[in-house]
C-alpha cells in the first residue's frame, strides 16, 4: 500500500517528478513504476529506455541522485527509484513539495517561507528586520528583562544594561548593527509598525459561542511584556473570582486555574507564527475560556504527544531563549503538562487542546462555585463573622503586647466602618469595601504572626534545602504575576498560593528589591507592593 515513503505508478510521466522531489524534501522514500494503486505488478514498457534517461533527467532538473533498479515480479518488469533525504530544498520548476502522508502536497506562503528557513537551519524570528531601528527599543521592557534574567542566574551579574547594542549582540538579537525580528517584537516600542499581527485580542462572549460579543480589548505592547498584561486584564476585568474563609483569612479563588493559563499564554506567545494573517485571541464564554494562536504544531507533535513527556520545537528559536532567560519558560517541553497538573491539583476540569484553522487552541472549562456570594448582606455578615473571629485572635495572641494593641485598634476600627454602613446607607457599598480590606489587613497580619511563630521547622529545612535556579526563576515569575493581581497581599499568603513556606517567600522578595523589581510602600500592615515595570 502507498504510505509515507511509498508511491506506485503504472507508467512513466515527467509529472510524477514532483513525487521524487517530494521524497527528496521529506524524509526519502521509493518511486515503483509499473505498479497499479493496489500494490499489482502490471509491468511496463521500455523499461532499459527509462533506466537510461530518468536518472539523467533527474540530475539535469532537480539536481539530486537516486537510485534506479529493474524489477522483476510473475516475469513481469518493474522499474524501483529510491530518494533519499536531500540536505537541500528542492524544487520543480520553481516549485517546492513535500511528502503529506501519502500525499504530494506544493508548499506555498508561510510553509514555504518556514521549510526554506529550516533548511538553512534558521528560524524566522532569528532574521533581520531591516527597516527596525536602534530608536526604537524599548529601555524600560530591556531593563525587566535584564533584571529577571539575572535573578535566575541566566545573565551574569554584571552585565551592562546600558549597552544595549552590546547585550543584544551577546543574546544574538543583533548581527553586524541590524536588529533581528525577535528583537523587534520583543522589545520595539510599536512592534505592530513591522508585524502587523503582534497583538492580543481578548473577547467576553454572551453564552457559549463568540456570535454575540459584549466587550473586547486589544493588548499592543513589547512582546516581553504582554504575558504580564493579558494575566493583569484578564484578572481585572474579565474572570471571576470567589471568595471564602478559613477562619480570619480569606481565600480567593478564580474560575479558571490561574497559573495553567499562564503557562497557556506563554505557550501562545512563544511558539506562535507571528509571519501568519491571524491575531493571537483569548475568548471567555459563559461556560469556558479559549486561547488560540495561529501555528500548527510541529512535527513530529501531535496533540496527544502534548498530554506526555515530549521534547520541545521551536518556532522562534530567539523569543523562547529570552523568555527561558527570564524564567519564565523552561525549555523541557514541559508547558502542557504543567497546565495538566496544575489543573488536576488545583480540582479543576482538565484543559483540552485541539487543532483547527492553521493554529492550536486550549480551552480551559469554567468552574462553578456553589456558594458565591450573591448580594451586600452576605458581604456584611462575612465582615461581622472575621470581625469576631479577630478579636478571639486577639485574645489569643496576647503575648506580643505591640502587636496586640495593634491589632486591637485595627479591630475598633472595623466596628466603627461598619456602624458607618449602618448610619449612612447611601454609602453602604463603599464603606462596605472599606470595612472589607480593614478586615483583611488584620487577617493577614494574624496569619502571618502565626506563621513566623509556628513554623520554625520549615523554615529551617528551607535552609538546608535551597532551590535550584531553575525553580527559583519560575517561583519569581510567579511571584511578580501575584503582586501584580494584589498589591497588598501578604507574604505569608503568597508562601500558600506556590506551597512553599513564608521564608523562602521573604528570600525571594529580598532578591527581588536588591535588583530593582519589586517595592515596599508603607508600612507592613497599612502598605502595598509596588512592581517596577
Amino acid at each position: 500500500m502507498e504510505s509515507q515513503s511509498v508511491e506506485y505508478k503504472q507508467n512513466w510521466h515527467d509529472d510524477y517528478l514532483k513525487v521524487v522531489v517530494a521524497f527528496a524534501n521529506t524524509s526519502g522514500g521509493t518511486l515503483f513504476i509499473g505498479i497499479d494503486d493496489d500494490g499489482l505488478v502490471c509491468g511496463v514498457e521500455n523499461v532499459d529506455k527509462l533506466l537510461e534517461i530518468l536518472p539523467n533527467k533527474i540530475l539535469n532538473l532537480l539536481d539530486i541522485h537516486i537510485g534506479i533498479y529493474i524489477r522483476e515480479q510473475d516475469n513481469l518488469q518493474f522499474i524501483e527509484i529510491r530518494v533519499e533525504k536531500s540536505p537541500f530544498p528542492v524544487s520543480y520548476h520553481g516549485r517546492f513539495y513535500i511528502r503529506n502522508g501519502s500525499t504530494v502536497q506544493e508548499l506555498k506562503g508561510n510553509a514555504l517561507q518556514q521549510f526554506l528557513l529550516s533548511a538553512q537551519n534558521t528560524t524566522w524570528d532569528e532574521m533581520i528586520c531591516p527597516e527596525m531601528t536602534w530608536e526604537d527599543i524599548d529601555r524600560n521592557s530591556v531593563n525587566i528583562f535584564v533584571r529577571r534574567a539575572i535573578m535566575t542566574n541566566r545573565l551574569p551579574a554584571n552585565i551592562d544594561q546600558n549597552n544595549i547594542r552590546e547585550l543584544f549582540e551577546k543574546l544574538e538579537l543583533s548581527r553586524k548593527e541590524q536588529l533581528t525580528r525577535a528583537a523587534t517584537l520583543l522589545f520595539s516600542l510599536k512592534p505592530t509598525h513591522y508585524v502587523f499581527m503582534a497583538v492580543c485580542k481578548i473577547g467576553r462572549f454572551r453564552g457559549t459561542s463568540s456570535v454575540d460579543l459584549i466587550t473586547d480589548d486589544v493588548i499592543e505592547c513589547p512582546l516581553f511584556l504582554m504575558p504580564d498584561k493579558i494575566m493583569e486584564l484578564l484578572r481585572a476585568k474579565y474572570l471571576q473570582k470567589n471568595f471564602t474563609y478559613r477562619g480570619l483569612q480569606r481565600i480567593e479563588t478564580l474560575e479558571y486555574p490561574e497559573l495553567a493559563l499562564r503557562e497557556a499564554v506563554l505557550n501562545a506567545v512563544v511558539h506562535r507564527n507571528y509571519n501568519g494573517n491571524s491575531f493571537f485571541t483569548v475568548k471567555v464564554f459563559d461556560n469556558a475560556l479559549e486561547i488560540w494562536n495561529e501555528g500548527e504544531l510541529m512535527s513530529p507533535l501531535t496533540v496527544e504527544s502534548l498530554k506526555t513527556n515530549h521534547l520541545s520545537r521551536l518556532r522562534n528559536r530567539k523569543i523562547a531563549d529570552i523568555f527561558y532567560r527570564s524564567g519564565a519558560i523552561e525549555n523541557w517541553g514541559r508547558g502542557t503538562l504543567n497546565m495538566l497538573d496544575i489543573a488536576k491539583e488545583g480540582g479543576y476540569p482538565l484543559p483540552v487542546f485541539a487543532e483547527f484553522m492553521g493554529g492550536l487552541a486550549v480551552r480551559f472549562q469554567r468552574m462553578i462555585f456553589k456558594d458565591m456570594p450573591n448580594d451586600l448582606t452576605d458581604d456584611i455578615n462575612n465582615v461581622t463573622d472575621d470581625t469576631n473571629d479577630t478579636n478571639n485572635q486577639n485574645n489569643v495572641t496576647n503575648n506580643d503586647t505591640n502587636d496586640t494593641n495593634n491589632q486591637n485598634n485595627d479591630t475598633n476600627n472595623v466596628i466603627d466602618d461598619i456602624n458607618d454602613v449602618t448610619d449612612d446607607t447611601n454609602n453602604q457599598n463603599n464603606v462596605t469595601n472599606n470595612v472589607i480590606d480593614n478586615i483583611n489587613n488584620v487577617s493577614n497580619n494574624v496569619t502571618d504572626d502565626a506563621n513566623n511563630q509556628n513554623n520554625d521547622t520549615n523554615n529551617v529545612i528551607d535552609n538546608i534545602n535551597n532551590d535550584t535556579n531553575n525553580v527559583t526563576g519560575k517561583r519569581i515569575s510567579l511571584i511578580i504575576d501575584i503582586l501584580q493581581s494584589d498589591k497588598k497581599i501578604s507574604t505569608a499568603e503568597i508562601a500558600k498560593k506556590l506551597n512553599v513556606s513564608k521564608r523562602t517567600i521573604l528570600r525571594d522578595i529580598e532578591k527581588m528589591k536588591g535588583v530593582g523589581l519589586v517595592e515596599r510602600i508603607g508600612t507592613t500592615k497599612g502598605g502595598y507592593w509596588k512592581i517596577i515595570i
